[in-house]
């Protein structure tokens, strides 16, 4: 609208001015025949008038087309905040609309949230329960680790027991084994010190027809039993023949007392 404005003030300008050239412009045969009594300036007044009539016209024209393109920018500028506005209004309408379903949204968005509430009680009840299925098997692991390690300080224990065991028994056996030989060479110096005693008494008593140490003998029996004797003779036959030779002694001394009484 205003290129259109302006398209005329230039039209009527160029008009104006080919008006002003055509008056400037005179031809020589028509002035011969104007009449003298005209005015020449008067046609000089309205030139300077018409021109200054047009400058002012141009000049606001000029100021006009100025505003004109100020308005359009206004214009343009209230256009597009009108469109914005306008936008801003629909998506307002759009999300007023869409309120019902937000709460709809939002009931089942609740509804959810206390289902994984339950859910998550649930699961936080299985964690639980894991973790005492964990500590339980961790307990059983470690009662049979226990148990594994008792019974390997158990078999050491034993094999240690049965060492001392042996080592003892291998020691009780040296001992009674050095016990034995110390009795039986204590044995062997009794029979020795009784077998010489015997042989001094069977000497003694075939030269004398008596027993000497009668007494002490009975002393020596009182202090020692018979079990406790033993008699190793080197000369077995000279036991027989001493035995024998004391048997018919012994009948005669009977049969000599039987005749003195």
């Amino acid at each position: 609208m205003f290129d259109s404005l302006r398209d005329r003030f230039q039209t009527v300008q160029e008009g104006i001015t080919a008006s002003f050239r055509g008056l400037s412009v005179s031809d020589p045969t028509k002035r011969l025949h104007v009449n003298n009594a005209v005015n020449y300036n008067a046609g000089a007044d309205l030139l300077q008038k018409y021109q200054n009539d047009w400058s002012e016209l141009h000049k606001l024209s000029e100021e006009n087309a100025n505003k004109a393109q100020e308005l359009d920018n206004v214009i343009g500028t209230l256009h597009k905040q009108y469109e914005k506005h306008w936008t801003d209004i629909t998506q307002i309408g759009a999300s007023l609309a869409a309120i019902p379903q937000l709460l709809n949204s939002v009931q089942q968005l609740m509804e959810e949230i206390g289902t994984l509430q339950e859910l998550f009680e649930e699961v936080e009840k299985g964690l639980f329960y894991l973790e005492d299925l964990v500590e339980t098997q961790e307990l059983q692991e470690r009662q049979l680790d226990h148990r594994f390690q008792f019974a390997l300080y158990k078999e050491k224990k034993l094999a240690e027991l049965e060492t001392v065991r042996v080592q003892l028994a291998s020691e009780h056996s040296k001992k009674v084994f050095q016990h034995e030989i110390r009795q039986q060479q204590l044995l062997r110096e009794r029979q020795d010190t009784f077998g010489q005693a015997f042989e001094d008494d069977v000497q003694q008593y075939k030269l004398s027809g008596k027993v000497p140490g009668a007494s002490k003998k009975r002393n020596v029996e009182k202090e020692l039993s018979l079990e406790e004797v033993t008699l190793e003779p080197e000369d077995p036959q000279a036991l027989d023949e001493f035995l024998a030779s004391g048997s018919s002694t012994a009948s005669q001394d009977l049969a000599v007392d039987d005749k003195d009484k």
